[in-house]
């Protein structure tokens, strides 16, 4: 995709299921906490909840927490979403495995999963923040609802900044 191929370090080749043409639409990367508040849950359920209806798709990294609300959400609301790992993108791989479900779910509602790395490769500590980068750089802009001084959220809002995207 233009905008991906556009950024420092772009990934050499993304493995994708589902619907390609997603790659190519408007994105709002949606990220946050894994350890989300009441109040995290309902702002991400309500700013996403709103965008329904304006050929928005939603991208998260389909971690637990805000990324699972936001992925669920956007389905919820008619919405696309992208999700996108820091492993590979087959059933065996996919992570975390509590959101297994809601990938396929993704999947049957014509979402679409992303990964720059290939099938049969396993999440570590060091493809996350990796992933990050592909979140903004799919996107026009980065919202962050709820997330700690250190956290990868606060990660993906620098390389959107460094992307030159919108953060919200």
């Amino acid at each position: 995709p233009k905008l991906l191929a556009q950024i420092y370090n772009p990934p050499k080749q993304i493995y994708c299921r589902g619907n390609l043409n997603l790659l190519y639409s408007f994105c709002l990367g949606v990220v946050g906490t894994r350890k989300l508040t009441n109040y995290g849950k309902e702002a991400t359920e309500r700013i996403v909840s709103e965008l329904a209806g304006n050929d928005i798709t939603i991208v998260s990294g389909l971690a637990m927490g805000i990324d699972a609300v936001a992925h669920q959400t956007a389905l919820d609301n008619d919405l696309f979403t992208i999700a996108v790992l820091g492993s590979g993108i087959d059933d065996k791989c996919i992570y975390p495995r509590t959101n297994f479900n809601l990938a396929k779910e993704i999947l049957s509602h014509d979402g679409l999963i992303v990964s720059e790395y290939p099938p049969g490769f396993q999440a570590n500590e060091k493809t996350f923040p990796q992933r990050n980068r592909i979140i903004s750089g799919l996107s026009k802009g980065v919202l962050v609802t709820e997330a700690p001084e250190l956290s990868g959220a606060l990660i993906t809002t620098k390389f959107a900044t460094e992307q030159n995207r919108d953060v919200f």
